[in-house]
């Protein structure tokens, strides 16, 4: 039977998900890949449409901008010193 928790030892603090600097610039570049990934498929197999060229373009340009955004996100982390691990 494994043993309870103590109360002695400290627990880490978490962070919620979006109070890190991350997040809020990586749902861009996730969701222009994913717009990628469902657009190639149907453009390169010949059956693809024009309409098709431009969603990948433009997926491209939003998973570019998210990208743009984690760069300057966590630039102004690191100008914060905000790197070092929460405490409780």
């Amino acid at each position: 039977m494994p043993e309870p928790h103590s109360s002695d030892s400290p627990t880490p603090a978490s962070r919620s998900l979006d109070a890190r600097w991350w997040w809020s610039s990586s749902l861009p570049v996730i969701v222009g890949l994913v717009v990628i990934g469902y657009q190639v498929s149907a453009f390169t197999d010949g059956v693809g449409t024009w309409a098709n060229g431009a969603m990948i373009a433009l997926g491209g340009a939003v998973a570019l901008w998210g990208l743009a955004g984690l760069r300057k996100d966590y630039a102004a982390h690191r100008a914060a010193g905000q790197d070092e691990q929460p405490t409780s």
